[in-house]
């Protein structure tokens, strides 16, 4: 995998502008574009003046290449530099990824009922409405 970094100090009277062009502009530019596996768009909070974090994964060094040259993503760099947004020309990394881990949100399994637990039984309201299939319980 290959990342793509961009670091860029904005200027303080366009940073409204230029989040409002990453959200609406950039990411979805990004996200059509083959190879893209994601993409990270990020303020940096320490910095006294407008700083900001492009991280975009790419599935490879080809697929990354094959952006650059992509109509999309020379149509969005053109609209980036109309729009001024930046005090100094951008740094530009691009790394290759060594070793990674992804968290998941995990949902708690739910829990079983004994069958010598009593079951209360939660009247439904007779509106006019489908039942949901759901599993099937003993005795049915």
């Amino acid at each position: 995998m290959q990342v793509h970094i961009w670091r860029m100090r904005g200027k303080k009277k366009r940073t409204e502008d230029y989040e409002k062009f990453g959200r609406q502009v950039t990411l979805p530019a990004l996200k059509k574009i083959p190879g893209c596996l994601g993409a990270h768009f990020m303020k940096v909070f320490e910095a006294r003046k407008p700083e900001y974090l492009w991280v975009v994964l790419w599935q490879d060094e080809k697929s990354l290449e094959a952006a650059r040259n992509n109509p999309a993503w020379k149509e969005q760099i053109k609209k980036f530099e109309a729009g001024k947004f930046y005090k100094t020309i951008p740094l530009e990394l691009v790394c290759e990824s060594l070793a990674s881990f992804s968290a998941t949100a995990r949902t708690p399994k739910p829990r079983r009922v004994e069958k010598s637990e009593p079951v209360e039984e939660v009247e439904q309201p007779q509106a006019e409405h489908q039942a949901m299939p759901g599993p099937a319980v003993d005795g049915e």
